[in-house]
């Protein structure tokens, strides 16, 4: 390939699409599963407010986010997969296009999404990701923001795969490395992703990492290149969080 340009990542087939063979018929959920979906959220929604209501918030790198957001541009959110379980908390009604996966747990992280003021769009990496990237695209091309786990859905955890570069490229929008963790908080050291949950009547870091524009066309050296810049902001922005972190307990 001498290169990697829209009309080669448009072009692309989706496996589940009726040019590859046609999606699986959809199983009928159950009763049972219909009230889980439908009342589940509610929970995690109502004890992500009062959660975060005992935390102090402090923003760290903020201002470049600022700049863009008042300009009235898009810009896309780069977060790991650590981050995703009070993301959409911390970043409630800035009306952001999150990419969360077809599967039933992904209609009741949809549905969480929604109820804290954003907007979700539906497939990932390994199912429907053609399409939802897409979509996720000509979001961005309107004006809408969107948020992107570069490590999603399933690992390796902290490493950039392809899809928020071909994002980047295709909408012209920045990517913004995203992060956030607890003075004090739970790590699940067994998950993949190392799952963060800042205790509550903590103080919460937030940190921005400076914008990254992705040309518009790339060799495939460059493309490789551009991964490789991505990668090493995102791994700064989480080491500057946990930096900051560790200044305020000195103190």
């Amino acid at each position: 390939m001498s290169g990697v340009t829209e009309s080669e990542v448009t072009s692309k087939k989706n496996p589940g699409s009726p040019e590859a063979g046609g999606p699986e018929k959809p199983v009928k959920p159950s009763f049972k599963q219909k009230l889980k979906v439908w009342f589940v959220p509610i929970i995690v929604v109502t004890l992500q407010r009062l959660w975060g209501l005992t935390w102090r918030r402090i923003n760290i790198g903020r201002q470049s986010f600022e700049e863009i957001r008042k300009e009235g541009k898009a810009w896309i959110y780069g977060i790991w997969h650590t981050n995703v379980f009070f993301s959409p908390y911390l970043n409630r009604g800035l009306k952001v296009n999150v990419m969360i996966s077809d599967s039933r747990d992904g209609e009741m992280i949809t549905k969480v999404v929604k109820k804290f003021g954003n907007f979700a769009i539906r497939g990932s990496t390994s199912k429907g990701g053609m399409r939802a990237l897409k979509n996720c695209v000509s979001a961005l091309k309107k004006g809408q923001p969107a948020a992107i786990t570069p490590d999603g859905p399933r690992g390796p955890a902290f490493r950039v795969q392809d899809g928020i570069i071909v994002a980047a490229m295709m909408s012209g929008r920045p990517i913004i490395p995203f992060h956030y963790e607890g003075v004090r908080q739970w790590i699940a050291e067994k998950a993949w992703d190392k799952h963060r949950i800042p205790k509550p009547f903590t103080r919460v870091v937030v940190s921005y990492g400076e914008p990254i524009y992705v040309p518009s066309r790339l060799s495939e050296e460059e493309f490789a290149r551009q991964r490789d810049i991505v990668q090493t902001a995102m791994m700064k922005n989480m080491e500057k969080c946990q930096q900051h972190i560790a200044e305020l307990v000195r103190k």
